[in-house]
């Protein structure tokens, strides 16, 4: 069983509304342009007893690397103006700083040995000046202002601290706690004592087996500074692979990179899969390699496993990213070190089922591996892709609810890793998206954004997610989520032009919806493989094939079917989109079906189906949580009520030169119907130029423009110019 390492760094004080006191702590870094990853601003407010001041004078001292949470926060924090001014006036004694030492340094928070170590006592404590600063409850104490240990651990000198180590090593030492005893030693001792080495890079590996992988890190680099050049390299690989499981990708890299290329081939080895996640996610590619340089050269079954899970990551990390040519090349030495190392397929098949998924090619071959990546995440994934996203759920529950202990050989000794859990909680936000539960989605990401790097896991989809959600639910990204974006790693770039464009047409901004979402055509719609749902009301159609249920893309469609409407078929295929829309079980996906069906039916003159139509979306999208969908779609209906009031329809004609913007919302809704020419020729049509200065205007012939003009009428189910006006003056108000 780990030993419980409570030490002043991680010790989490419990908190009513920490989330509350994040969200606002990262807003106002967001202000002072001092981006800091939500993640990171939780550690730093519960080291700096949530003082907004503190943490964002702390915060500034920081380095960019650290403040996005790529690397590991300093041990000790700097002491800033705000600290200096609550402790430095306290007149100390000097047996109560050195107490208060003691329990900043202490890996545990156990009152008895704190007496111990101090050789106080616990009445001198709790009845004495220092009762306003340690609580003691329960046998065990913490700091009533958390800043007092970063002033105390800072204003301390060298031959203090070495004391107060000593004196919790004899104190551990006396418990027969010797891993304990031996930190404390390493840490006081000035000399290299290469005998704690072997002691604490057993409790690292451990501690990052349990999830804790901050420690173990800590606890292998102290391990690393001690260990003779035998042990130098062991220390290094735990220690940048703890830190890579806990998102510090720069800490990771450097200190796995510096096994490459002098250390041993076994090192090498193990090091090489973490490597690929940190150049992936900071340099957005795998490094260029021959892989035969680092195939194993023997028969060794454990050497085979290393490079099949080595292979696998690879090949997953390049379907992520769309590099497919290379995803192939991974699978192809996968297929091989699987075969080789004797697993049955337990590390190949979950990776080829989500390189299959991400590339829109899905399998039907049975999953028959264990653990949270390969059965939890991939499983949940196919079961959702399949049609099951219940199913999908269930299995992600059973994955994090910690009863099952599951050995996951693709990801084997991070099961319990904070990038791991990033990856669990990702799939679940994006399956509540899928099933169209929107308020549940992004509480779930609310929450653990504050505590897991959200921004890693498939290539940037977490920062997606809580983007698209924040639009969805209160109609403009919120600090956590801006955060999360600025902080990303470089290799990660995330296309946001989907998120103006949905942001734009929930304000009835639908002409910058329009401009935006033509921007991202242009740039040849970048977007996850795995989709999330964006905006297909308005603008290019786009026909990207991408991983989605069946559900989704039914949505997709009858949407896109009423993009392409024709007026003379308008009626059989209202029916029959409405009819398809009730199977919709999504209620985000069937509001807005519902949505473009009402807004398509006041179009054209039925005004009493519309406003159904969109009502029922309105009740939809606050089933669905989507608050900002359907505050949108009560203004339309808001505005169709008051235009009740008059002859809308003899009022276009008479206005129809000074109607919001017809031109715009026509050549948007019109586009995916008519070719670019008759696009041309329907917009002079519409600002009443007749057919001569039409001709002139396009330099074609009167003739054409005759042409032309007949095939947009019977592409619009128009009979003349003035029926055209009217539905160009329609289509302003109600788009």
């Amino acid at each position: 069983m780990t030993s419980v390492w409570l030490g002043a760094v991680f010790r989490h004080p419990p908190l009513t509304d920490a989330h509350g006191l994040v969200s606002e702590l990262t807003a106002a870094l967001l202000e002072r342009r001092c981006e800091t990853a939500p993640h990171v601003v939780a550690k730093l407010a519960r080291r700096l007893n949530y003082d907004r001041r503190t943490v964002c004078e702390v915060a500034a001292l920081l380095t960019p690397a650290q403040r996005r949470g790529h690397r590991v926060l300093p041990r000790v924090l700097p002491v800033t103006p705000s600290i200096i001014d609550v402790f430095e006036p306290i007149e100390w004694e000097p047996d109560e700083l050195f107490l208060l030492l003691l329990a900043a340094l202490s890996t545990v928070d156990q009152i008895d040995l704190l007496l111990e170590a101090s050789g106080s006592s616990a009445e001198s404590i709790v009845s004495g000046s220092l009762g306003a600063h340690l609580k003691v409850e329960n046998g065990r104490f913490e700091f009533v202002d958390r800043r007092l240990c970063v002033w105390v651990l800072r204003t301390a000198d060298a031959g203090e601290i070495a004391r107060a180590h000593e004196s919790l090593q004899r104190a551990h030492h006396a418990r027969q706690e010797r891993v304990h005893a031996e930190w404390h030693r390493a840490r006081g001792a000035l000399l290299r004592t290469p005998e704690v080495v072997s002691p604490l890079l057993a409790e690292a590996r451990s501690l990052s087996d349990h999830g804790h992988s901050e420690w173990g890190s800590l606890i292998a680099a102290e391990a690393a500074d001690h260990a003779a050049a035998g042990d130098q390299e062991q220390a290094r690989l735990i220690a940048g692979a703890a830190m890579m499981a806990a998102g510090c990708l720069k800490d990771g890299a450097d200190w796995l990179g510096s096994l490459f290329p002098h250390g041993t081939r076994a090192h090498r080895a193990e090091a090489l899969a973490s490597v690929f996640i940190a150049e992936a996610c900071l340099n957005g590619a795998l490094p260029v390699l021959d892989p035969a340089e680092h195939r194993p050269r023997s028969d060794d079954a454990v050497h085979w496993h290393t490079w099949a899970r080595t292979a696998g990551l690879a090949a997953s990390l390049c379907a992520e990213r769309g590099a497919h040519s290379d995803m192939r090349m991974w699978l192809t030495e996968l297929r091989e070190a699987d075969a080789r190392a004797g697993v049955d397929g337990a590390i190949r098949d979950p990776v080829v089922a989500l390189c299959w998924m991400l590339t829109n090619e899905a399998e039907s071959s049975e999953l028959v591996s264990s653990g949270p990546i390969s059965a939890g995440v991939i499983g949940a994934l196919r079961a959702a892709l399949d049609g099951d996203i219940a199913e999908g759920l269930q299995i992600l529950s059973r994955a994090r609810t910690g009863l099952v202990d599951e050995a996951d050989l693709l990801v084997a000794g991070f099961e319990n890793s904070p990038m791991v859990d990033a990856y669990l909680v990702v799939t679940e936000v994006l399956l509540l998206f899928w099933r169209g539960d929107l308020e549940s989605a992004r509480a779930r990401m609310l929450s653990a954004v504050v505590e897991l790097p959200m921004g890693l896991p498939f290539a940037g989809l977490g920062s997606t997610l809580a983007h698209r959600l924040d639009i969805a639910v209160i109609g403009a990204p919120g600090a956590l989520s801006r955060a999360l974006a600025k902080t990303l790693p470089g290799g990660i770039r995330v296309d946001r032009l989907v998120d103006q464009a949905i942001g734009a047409y929930l304000a009835g901004e639908s002409e910058h919806a329009v401009r935006m979402l033509t921007l991202w055509t242009d740039r040849d719609a970048p977007e996850h493989p795995l989709a999330v749902p964006g905006l297909d009301e308005v603008g290019p159609i786009n026909d990207t094939a991408h991983a989605e249920p069946p559900e989704l893309a039914l949505a997709r469609t009858l949407r896109r079917r009423l993009r392409l409407l024709k007026e003379t078929s308008w009626q059989r295929e209202h029916a029959d989109v409405a009819a398809a829309a009730r199977s919709l079980q999504s209620p985000f996906e069937r509001a807005r079906v519902e949505a473009m069906l009402g807004i398509a039916s006041v179009i054209r003159g039925e005004r009493v189906a519309g406003v159904q139509h969109l009502q029922s979306a309105r009740t939809l999208f606050d089933d669905a949580g989507a608050h900002a969908w359907g505050r949108a779609v009560e203004g339309r209906v808001r505005e169709i009520g008051e235009q009740t009031t008059r002859n809308t329809e003899a009022l276009s004609l008479r206005t129809v030169s000074v109607a919001p913007d017809p031109l715009a919302a026509s050549r948007s809704a019109w586009t995916p119907l008519l070719t670019a020419r008759e696009l041309d020729v329907a917009m002079r049509v519409i600002e009443g130029l007749p057919n001569s200065e039409i001709a002139d205007a396009l330099a074609i012939s009167v003739r054409t423009v005759e042409v032309h003009t007949g095939r947009i009428f019977g592409k619009l189910g128009v009979r003349n110019r003035v029926q055209l006006m009217v539905l160009a003056n329609r289509t302003a108000r109600h788009m």
